[in-house]
């Protein structure tokens, strides 16, 4: 591969590519939040099933400029999602070929019914302590914490687009009683679900 001088952007590399000659600036990027991101734009559509291509690499140069924040990155990796250009579907088949990509999307199918680590480390194969390590390096935390949020916001996003009352939606997604489920939305967003169901125009029970 390479690259013209003074070039800048986004670039993906599989692990053991060595720099033959020139040298270059490399910002570190928080990996977690574009993993985390380009699934949860995966889950808005059907993503690509082909595997990566056999570059070892992927670029995204259009307008990226390293001093920017990191929501503003996100919200410019948003807008190619959304364009679909050939650049960005082949750096996203990159960042799904990876094993941090497979555990997010377990941990978002499996993971968001308050179901115990121990359960989930035995299902995806390995022993509970090598989950965890996983897991953090996946989500950037403990996994418990970041379940929990998750699992609320896929109740909440269930109460928002369909007539279940408070109690369905609770036991759906793995609450002992919505009285629990009440209590992690009061935690987590600081109102109670009886205001989300006012201004969302729901029906409670």
């Amino acid at each position: 591969m390479w690259l013209a001088p003074g070039w800048q952007g986004l670039l993906v590399l599989r692990p053991g590519l060595q720099v033959l000659s020139g040298s270059a600036w490399v910002l570190p990027l928080s990996q977690t939040n574009l993993f985390k991101l380009q699934l949860f734009i995966d889950q808005g559509g059907v993503p690509e099933v082909r595997p990566a291509r056999s570059e070892p690499w992927a670029v995204l140069s259009e307008g990226c400029d390293p001093g920017r924040t990191a929501p503003a990155l996100e919200s410019w990796y948003l807008t190619l999602a959304l364009q679909g250009g050939a650049a960005y579907r082949a750096f996203a088949r990159h960042l799904r070929s990876s094993e941090r990509y497979q555990l997010l999307g377990f941990l978002l199918e499996q993971g968001s019914g308050g179901e115990k680590l121990q359960n989930l480390a035995g299902r995806y194969g390995v022993s509970v302590s090598h989950f965890r390590r996983l897991c953090r390096q996946a989500l950037g935390g403990a996994a418990k914490s970041e379940l929990r949020v998750w699992r609320t916001a896929r109740a909440l996003l269930s109460m928002a687009e369909g007539p279940a009352s408070l109690t369905d939606v609770a036991l759906e997604f793995g609450y002992a009683s919505s009285s629990h489920f009440s209590k992690e939305i009061r935690e987590l967003v600081g109102i109670a679900p009886s205001s989300l169901i006012d201004i969302t125009g729901l029906s409670g029970e």
